[in-house]
């Protein structure tokens, strides 16, 4: 659902959770920010990447700067409106996936907006860099972090950082990069915080769940068998056939199967 905009998705989440009995989710940060900072999520999923020109570096530039600013001033009582939005209907933020900033004082902003959303989870890509600023923050908040993998060498490292640092590995992306989830999973499983789940083909693109190179289906039997209480996200990012929360509602539904 991250092409919607924000005042149409989180109408949609709760309806998509309310229909299907989910209690909680994972919010991603352009559902809890103004829209004017985000970015064209439906170029993004429309198709292969375009080189950006200069004009779309300015803008980007002005984009974060606008989003950082607008972090270090909104008042927390946003955030715990929106909370609220989900807790009155019986619903959980268990997780929230954003980008952090470059500054200790924003990362430490957006530690303090998820934890008043009332996540218990920070999920984001982690520069090697950030590694010790965003532990210690993370230490200070009493967060998790869930480091979306991208190279394996420095997932390594940073898991070393702090025990509050894990990995939230995205099934479909370790099988587009060439590594099989399945081995993955088994070898990180205690260091591992959530999994999105999204199936791939090796070397290409999202496909529907159960028909890619992803290994689904043996990796949430491993999970079951190891009684792993790692979360479990939907994340459907291929060219569906109908709405968005269609398809959620789809995939959910053959949890049973």
């Amino acid at each position: 659902m991250r092409a919607l905009k924000r005042d149409q998705a989180i109408p949609a989440i709760l309806s998509v959770m309310k229909e299907t009995g989910m209690r909680d989710c994972q919010l991603l940060f352009s559902h809890a920010e103004p829209e004017e900072f985000d970015p064209d999520f439906a170029s993004m999923l429309g198709g292969a990447a375009k080189a950006p020109t200069a004009q779309d570096r300015d803008e980007q530039k002005r984009k974060s700067e606008a989003r950082t600013a607008w972090r270090l001033s909104v008042p927390m009582a946003y955030f715990e409106a929106l909370r609220a939005r989900f807790e009155q209907q019986g619903f959980t933020i268990r997780a929230y996936a954003t980008p952090l900033g470059g500054s200790a004082e924003e990362v430490d902003r957006v530690f303090l907006m998820a934890k008043t959303m009332g996540a218990t989870v920070v999920n984001t890509r982690l520069p090697e860099a950030q590694t010790d600023l965003v532990a210690a923050a993370a230490e200070r908040h009493r967060l998790l972090v869930g480091i979306q993998v991208s190279d394996q060498r420095i997932l390594a490292l940073q898991l070393r950082a702090s025990p509050r640092l894990r990995a939230d590995p995205d099934l479909g992306d370790l099988t587009k990069a060439g590594v099989s989830a399945l081995e993955f999973i088994k070898e990180h499983l205690n260091s591992i915080s959530s999994i999105d789940l999204k199936d791939a083909v090796s070397g290409g693109g999202s496909v529907p769940f159960g028909t890619g190179d992803a290994h689904m289906q043996q990796v949430l039997e491993f999970l079951v068998s190891a009684h792993s209480p790692v979360e479990l996200y939907i994340d459907c990012d291929y060219p569906g056939t109908g709405r968005s929360t269609d398809e959620v509602k789809g995939v959910y539904a053959t949890r049973a199967e």
